[in-house]
């Protein structure tokens, strides 16, 4: 009894370890795009979609049996995140709502540990004033490094500017001049690695 309580305690400890690797990327839903279109993780990661835009999205999956039930993405449902996927291979899927709006998922054992979320998630970006006339301040709740970019995209995705964070951007924050930009709603993430950590909502005014 004190052999299989060991075991059981042992086996939970392995099983803990193995799932502080695991890791969420991040799939940003606009309208007609998905971005990246094409991502890759590990077995036991998980990709959660994250809305960008201001359409509503039915995100199917095309696997047989599917990876998960048909979802949509919109302004009042945010998010999805999918189970860990452990099975390899390459999973594609589509918004059923707009032709051409399709991505993929690729599980490799091989890929490199996408260990960006475990330091990621606590990681919070804010743009302030918000609403803006053109001057804002960048913060972040935590130092930064040199991986960690802003970067500014317009309702459509298509990305307006991008800026390298500096280290006083986690204590008095970053200055930025916006005013050369039309009005209007954007949108800026924080991106790490070439992997998008969050993306929230800017509005720009005259």
């Amino acid at each position: 009894m004190k052999i299989s309580t060991r075991l059981v305690g042992i086996l939970g400890l392995i099983l803990g370890s193995l799932s502080s690797y695991a890791a969420t990327v991040v799939v940003e839903v606009g309208d007609n795009f998905y971005r990246p279109a094409t991502v890759t993780i590990r077995p036991g990661d998980q990709v959660r979609f994250l809305n960008v835009g201001t359409s509503s999205h039915p995100t199917v999956s095309d696997s047989n049996p599917a990876l998960w039930q048909t979802f949509v993405i919109s302004t009042s449902n945010t998010s999805f995140t999918t189970t860990p996927l452990s099975t390899a291979g390459t999973f594609a899927y589509h918004c059923s709502a707009h032709a051409g709006m399709n991505g993929s998922i690729v599980v490799d054992p091989n890929a490199p540990l996408a260990t960006l979320d475990a330091k990621a998630a606590s990681t919070m970006l804010n743009v302030y004033p918000n609403p803006s006339k053109g001057l804002v301040v960048v913060t972040v709740n935590q130092k930064v490094n040199s991986a960690y970019k802003l970067r500014l995209t317009n309702i459509l995705g298509r990305e307006i500017r991008s800026f390298m964070l500096q280290p006083e951007a986690a204590s008095a924050g970053i200055p930025l001049n916006l005013s050369d930009l039309p009005a209007g709603m954007y949108f800026y993430s924080l991106v790490m690695n070439d992997k998008v950590v969050s993306t929230k909502r800017f509005v720009l005014q005259n």
